[in-house]
Formats: C-alpha cells, sequence, structure tokens
C-alpha cells in the first residue's frame, strides 16, 4: 500500500493529509499490484525524479518558525491513560534524537526544536498547534490507515497553519503502548515537515518515516528523518533530500533531554531598538567626557587680582 494524499487550494493556502498503513498479508498478485502502486507513489512524491537507491526523505512546504510547539492531546473514549504517556515518550523521542544529531554532527539548525504538552482533562489549552486524537478503527482514507496526519500552510511564507491534526487509531483501546508511541512518533515527524524515507530499514533497525513504519519493534527517528529537518528548516521545501555519504544511516539512540540552551542570537533581535538607544547614550557620554577633559586648566582658575598702583617711600 502507498501514501494517500490530498491536496485543496484555498485562499493562498495548501492542505494535505498524509497517512500511515499497517501491513496485510499480500498474495502474489497483490504483492505484484501494490509494488507498481508503490512506484507510482514514488514516483509523484519525488516529483518526477528518477528513483535513486539511496537514503532518501521527502521534505514538505512548510517548517515551524516559532516553538515550543504546543501540542494538545485529546483523551477521548478510545484511551488508556498510559497512551498519554506513550505520546509524550514519542515526542520525546524527536527531541533527544534532534539533541543526539546535534552533539553528534555540531549541526545546530534544529536548536529551537522543543514543545509543550497539554492534555484535554488536565490542563488544557484552546492555543494550540498540533492537536492529537484517537480513533476506534482504521482510518480513511485507505482501509489499513492507521495513523493520520492533515496540515496546510501559508504558500507566501511557508509557515503551518495551526492546528495540524494527527488521528490515531487505538483499535478501540486495545492497541499497545507501544503501537501507539511509534503512530504519534511518525505522524509527528510530518507535523514538523517531513514526508516519507526510503528504504524501509536503517543500518540498526526500523526506518522511523518509511510509509508503513513498524508498530511493534522499537524505533526511534534516522540520521536521515534529523537530517531532512535541517534541510527543511534551512528552507529547502518540496524537495528529496539524501542524506550525505559521511552520515552513517542509522536510528538515532536516546539520550537524556538535553539542558535549556542558550537563546540564539535571532531570539534577541526584537531587542534590537533598545541596544541601539543605549548604544548611542554610552556614546553621548563619552563625547561629553572628552569635552570636559580637553578643557585647558587655565580656563578652570579664578581670574587673577588686578595690581595696586602706587609707589614705594
Amino acid at each position: 500500500m502507498c501514501q494517500e494524499t490530498e491536496f485543496v487550494n484555498t485562499c493562498g493556502q495548501e492542505m494535505k493529509t498524509v497517512a500511515i498503513h499497517s501491513a496485510g498479508k499480500l498474495s502474489i498478485f497483490g504483492l505484484l499490484l501494490g509494488l507498481v502502486l508503490f512506484s507510482g507513489c514514488t514516483f509523484a512524491l519525488v516529483q518526477s525524479s528518477p528513483l535513486q537507491n539511496a537514503d532518501s526523505i521527502a521534505l514538505e512546504e512548510f517548517r515551524w518558525t516559532k516553538f515550543p510547539v504546543k501540542v494538545l492531546v485529546d483523551m477521548n473514549q478510545w484511551t488508556q491513560p498510559e497512551y498519554a504517556v506513550a505520546v509524550r515518550e514519542a515526542l520525546d523521542s524527536w527531541i533527544k534524537s534532534i539533541w543526539n544529531y546535534t552533539n553528534t554532527y555540531n549541526d545546530t539548525s534544529l536548536a529551537r526544536v522543543n514543545y509543550l504538552f497539554y492534555l484535554n482533562d488536565a490542563n488544557s489549552t484552546t492555543n494550540y498547534d498540533v492537536f492529537i486524537s484517537f480513533a476506534a478503527d482504521k482510518i480513511p482514507p485507505g482501509p489499513n490507515t492507521v495513523g493520520l496526519t492533515t496540515y496546510s500552510w501559508d504558500l507566501g511564507t511557508h509557515q503551518p497553519v495551526p492546528p495540524i491534526t494527527i488521528n490515531i487509531t487505538t483499535y478501540s483501546g486495545t492497541a499497545t503502548t507501544l503501537f501507539v508511541k511509534n503512530i504519534a512518533m511518525h505522524e509527528f515527524g510530518h507535523a514538523l515537515g517531513l514526508g516519507h524515507a526510503l528504504p524501509q530499514n536503517t543500518l540498526n533497525g526500523p526506518e522511523l518515516m518509511y510509509y508503513s513504519s513498524s508498530k511493534n519493534q522499537v524505533v526511534y527517528p534516522s540520521t536521515l528523518d534529523v537530517y531532512g529537518l535541517t534541510q527543511v528548516y534551512n528552507g529547502s521545501y518540496g524537495q528529496t533530500v539524501y542524506l550525505p555519504s559521511s552520515i552513517p544511516y542509522v536510528m538515532l539512540a536516546e539520550d537524556d533531554i538535553p539542558p535549556p540552551q542558550i537563546i540564539p542570537w535571532e531570539d534577541y533581535r526584537k531587542y534590537t531598538p533598545l541596544f541601539i538607544v543605549l548604544f548611542l547614550v554610552v556614546v553621548v557620554a563619552a563625547v561629553l567626557g572628552l569635552v570636559s577633559r580637553e578643557k585647558k586648566p587655565e580656563d578652570l582658575q579664578p581670574p587673577p587680582s588686578p595690581a595696586l598702583e602706587g609707589s614705594n617711600t
């Protein structure tokens, strides 16, 4: 099965849905048909580029410019309390993997990526960027869709139009926490600006952003996934990028959540007017100080007393 996508142009915005599917048992005929359909989807995904024997990932047409991203999880009737923990672990896996990549390859493109976590039955908010909900069964449009992300973006600025929505099936609350975590992790990759990746496996485990990624194995974002994010956040929209040969294609193992980051210089730009005023004050004070020092000492002495006229006798 290939990914289902839908595009709608309206009022300078573009909307798209991206789905992840479960793999079912296929007959030989079904396998051949699937290969044909998959080839067609791949051809469309890379925008008429030839299929290459390389590790590649498609980039979407948007990226976030304001962080942290606010994520609201809807704990509806199809959930279990542990699903909230699974979703949070999925989001943490992205932050940890980005931190791992940043420190390994000294690339600070994603230093600001972070999120805030909300639950509708605990600390709900009406001001959210990503909305995660759960469904009882498979999700339209495909018969095997287990996760679906829907988003739109401004065609001029390439900024997403909140909220991005993520839907995850729980099979009426019977899905395992690992299943929910893996689907949430895959779909959040789409919410960050990634499409699907090839091939199916890295050197040390499954590829998270493969169109039908593993549901029941431990999986983390790969070097290809995070490299793709660095490219889209540097302005490479709507392209397919290939992992440089200098970077091994592996899942990024988990590490501790990083400490708060030093605020990048761009966050100080809003204080530029204040910096300019303070600079001018310092300059004026320095000039006045120099002027006062250049005055001659005699200019500061009192005038001499007039001489007395007369003669001595």
